[in-house]
């Protein structure tokens, strides 16, 4: 596990989104992480202005990375990059079926990438697979709560009326939550 982005230590689950930088090709993902400011922008830190700029050149790929730590340490990072919108949709319906529809367990790849996602329920905890790592066991509602609220909050920004599907499965799930 890399500690490559400052995070705060303390906070569990802690979930980021980082735009990856337009005309910027990756082709190390070796040092990623380490690297991470020469490819990405970290999303909660452009101004409005910034973000409409950056959205203006294409915002129907909107290529980046979910940035996920448990007390400070990376779980999910860059180079799993991808159109993160679209990851997060994704991600949205497994949690969907999994709390709403009271499915066990669900799957789906990477919208641009042949990397499988595994998710299941586990009493209080989720099990969570990406590719060939090694599953990651996190308390469920904490996770999901902090996944939910971030995708809630990227969605917002971007162009909320796109997204009103997965705000309101978004707000579904929260409120069962509770």
């Amino acid at each position: 596990m890399v500690e490559s982005v400052s995070f705060i230590q303390d906070k569990e689950i802690q979930v980021e989104f980082f735009l990856k930088k337009r005309n910027v090709v990756i082709d190390n993902l070796k040092d990623i992480s380490k690297n991470w400011q020469f490819y990405f922008l970290r999303f909660n830190e452009l101004n409005e202005s910034q973000l409409s700029e950056y959205l203006e050149e294409d915002n129907f790929y909107i290529e980046g990375a979910i940035y996920l730590s448990y007390y400070g340490t990376e779980l999910i990072g860059f180079k799993y990059w991808d159109l993160i919108d679209q990851l997060c949709s994704y991600f949205i319906n497994s949690i969907y079926n999994l709390i709403i529809n009271n499915k066990e367990s669900d799957k789906f790849y990477f919208p641009d990438q042949p990397i499988e996602v595994n998710l299941k329920k586990e009493k209080e905890h989720i099990w969570i697979k990406i590719g060939d790592e090694k599953p990651l066991y996190l308390n469920k509602d904490v996770f999901i709560k902090e996944f939910l609220n971030a995708c809630k909050d990227l969605y917002k920004r971007i162009n909320i009326d796109s997204y009103k599907l997965e705000i309101d499965k978004i707000d579904e799930i929260l409120k069962y939550l509770k």
